[in-house]
């Protein structure tokens, strides 16, 4: 028997590679493709670098296979393109679909060594100019790959020019979630006493995702201090783990703002907790294509955002949300009082921001578009 027997007879085996499964937008993508694909035709695993996390539970729920590469001993693992490539050699992976730089360099040596078939990658962003050497192996490896992948038109550009990667490898797919989850009505005065908000708080703002520098989140304080001077009783929720979290703790206590912010830590209800909110605000330095702005458009929320990354390609300024630039307290100072002292521009951004999700971000979307470059790849491979 040939060592790739024809598609026809078997399931389409395909092994997603990432770096852990905490809680992040790159991680919940993996899940979220893992979840989705059509299990009639796709047989999925995944393989995880570092380690594994409580997005793990979501995986094994749906019978998902999930496989960790063994520790390395000295914590620093200079071999874990070889446990990869015997990985592949006995899982036998018709597709392997990696996820930023490290998956995607020691992916696509294993990948080689093991004469896998297909190799899709997707970037989700990062800042550029990237290290040199990371820039160059990424470059050496595109030349490999059957398909590169980028979350948004912005990424895509950034690749092609700092990777020197042809844009006709490159394709743009924007990231999808489901939204299901966010139809349902909360009943918001139990949420809000269930995170101790009692009644004078009023308006709440909201931020989920990583405590690093790259969030901007230092900006987004130094916005709060001019606000709550204005309205007194506004709140501040930060939802997320990072290693910043120590420093803005103590910046919000020393200005004066440890009524006003609160950091609730990483949460599995992003959901029922962005239903308490009245303006989503991300106020990045950076960014990909983010998925916590796709969570807040399904939320029917106004956003503010910064002018990076994909940001621009899901909040539209003046219609569903307003852009500023990156690092200007005053801009975003600006942005959420005109939102805070009109509740009909509020209630309108929100409703375009469901309609945006509806027509470009659902993950029905983005599965079938991630299907069809799995099955162009394997056709041209003569895998199909």
């Amino acid at each position: 028997m040939p060592l790739w027997r024809k598609m026809s007879e078997r399931k389409i085996k395909i092994m997603q590679i990432t770096h852990d499964l905490n809680y992040g937008g790159l991680q919940k993508l993996v899940v979220d493709i893992s979840k989705n694909l059509d299990k009639s035709r796709y047989q999925v695993s995944v393989c995880v670098l570092r380690e594994g996390g409580p997005l793990e539970e979501e995986l094994l729920k749906e019978d998902i296979k999930i496989i960790k590469l063994p520790p390395a001993n000295n914590g620093i693992d200079y071999l874990s393109f070889w446990k990869l490539f015997k990985i592949f050699r006995e899982e036998r992976p018709n597709i392997i679909h990696t996820h930023n730089t490290q998956p995607f360099v020691e992916g696509g040596i294993a990948a080689i060594l093991a004469k896998t078939p297909v190799h899709v990658h997707t970037d989700h962003g990062r800042q550029f100019p990237d290290k040199r050497r990371y820039m160059f192996a990424e470059w050496v490896f595109s030349h490999f790959a059957n398909q590169m992948v980028a979350v948004s038109e912005n990424l895509k550009k950034d690749i092609s020019k700092y990777e020197s990667i042809s844009p006709d490898k490159i394709k743009v797919i924007l990231n999808g979630i489901d939204g299901n989850k966010y139809k349902n009505k909360i009943d918001k005065n139990k949420k809000r006493q269930e995170l101790n908000i009692d009644n004078r708080y009023n308006p709440i703002l909201g931020f989920v995702g990583r405590l690093s520098s790259e969030k901007g989140l230092t900006y987004l304080i130094k916005a709060m201090k001019n606000l709550v001077k204005e309205f007194p009783n506004i709140l501040l929720l930060i939802v997320g783990d990072g290693g910043l979290l120590e420093e803005l703790t103590q910046e919000a206590k020393a200005l004066g703002l440890e009524n006003n912010i609160r950091f609730l830590g990483p949460r599995p209800d992003i959901n029922e907790i962005l239903g308490i909110l009245d303006v989503f605000v991300l106020p990045s330095l950076r960014e990909g294509l983010p998925l916590v702005l796709l969570e807040a458009a399904a939320a029917s929320l106004p956003i503010i955002a910064t002018e990076v990354g994909g940001n621009k390609q899901v909040v539209t300024d003046g219609i569903n949300g307003f852009i500023v630039k990156p690092g200007d307290v005053i801009s975003l100072y600006n942005a959420i009082k005109q939102l805070i002292i009109d509740e009909g521009m509020r209630k309108e951004f929100g409703c375009k921001s469901f309609d945006l999700f509806i027509n470009n971000f659902t993950i029905d979307k983005m599965i079938k578009e991630y299907e069809t470059i799995y099955q162009d790849c394997l056709r041209l491979t003569g895998r199909e």
